[in-house]
């Protein structure tokens, strides 16, 4: 991991300040969600997150584990969601690129997972009137369930090497290469154990559910992703002066994402997300 943030903060350094004549020229806002594409976890993997856990005590070899997919608005699998500040740089002897550089907060909802659950039904009585002769079936249901999960918050510096096309134009398309890298806090792995057990008949019903959470505080790691930048921009102004500076604009970023988990080790994962953002020239 020590070499590939070597490797990603020497592509962002030398891609923003090797030019000479470099000036400020846009202030970037954005705010966005995605996937970054979830690591399936195994109950080893969370022994060694939560080394103190009474639910991986107990015995879940009952359980089977089973992969766990929720839709997040742009993809299936691990959901995040980031907020970024970037500068625009201009170089005057490429006129055509912008430098984008700053800080972006991400915040993981979950990187790795392990689930697993058992479930048993079974007819449990028949009860048979005395004055009708009238049968009602009484069905019971059992269930075990498990849920784990590792999560953090990270601070990245983030570059990009955006193109623009018809940038003289009130609609405009950009695309480019970008990187961000930075360290996580907050990171933590919550466990999640529950039982629940039901009688269901045609006159009525039982239900009951009891279960553990746990939740443990776990060392800060590393975080990078290699993403390209595919936007669309729209001017707000093009008459009156006050708002020809101010431009809003999405962007879709399909990425590859590196993030590193205390005691599991390195995971590779692509993702996609997308963001909305204001663009200020100054």
């Amino acid at each position: 991991m020590k070499k590939a943030t070597l490797i990603v903060a020497l592509i962002l350094s030398s891609a923003a300040f090797s030019q000479k004549n470099l000036k400020i020229s846009e202030i970037h806002i954005s705010s966005g969600s995605g996937s970054m594409g979830t690591q399936d976890g195994t109950l080893s993997d969370f022994a060694k997150l939560a080394p103190n856990s009474a639910i991986l005590g107990m015995d879940l070899s009952q359980l089977t584990p089973y992969n766990f997919n929720y839709y997040n608005g742009f993809g299936m699998n691990s959901g995040s969601s980031s907020t970024s500040l970037q500068l625009g740089l201009q170089c005057a002897k490429m006129p055509k690129i912008t430098f984008r550089v700053g800080l972006t907060h991400v915040n993981n909802f979950g990187l790795l997972s392990a689930h697993g659950s058992f479930y048993e039904s079974a007819p449990y009585d028949t009860l048979t009137s005395s004055q009708t002769g009238q049968q009602t079936l009484i069905d019971s249901s059992h269930t075990k369930s498990y849920d784990m999960n590792y999560s953090n918050q990270q601070i990245r510096l983030d570059g990009a090497l955006i193109f623009r096309m018809f940038p003289e134009k009130r609609w405009s398309l950009h695309a480019g290469l970008g990187a961000s890298i930075g360290m996580s806090y907050r990171a933590s792995t919550s466990l999640r154990y529950w039982e629940s057990s039901s009688i269901n008949s045609n006159t009525g019903g039982y239900y009951n559910e009891s279960g553990k959470n746990e939740t443990f505080k776990n060392k800060n790691s590393l975080g990078a992703a290699l993403y390209i930048p595919l936007g669309l921009d729209f001017c707000i102004g093009k008459k009156r002066e006050f708002w020809m500076p101010f431009h809003l604009y999405a962007e879709a970023r399909p990425s590859l994402n590196i993030n590193s988990i205390n005691g599991i080790g390195t995971t590779f994962s692509p993702g996609m997300s997308s963001a909305l953002g204001l663009r200020v020239k100054i």
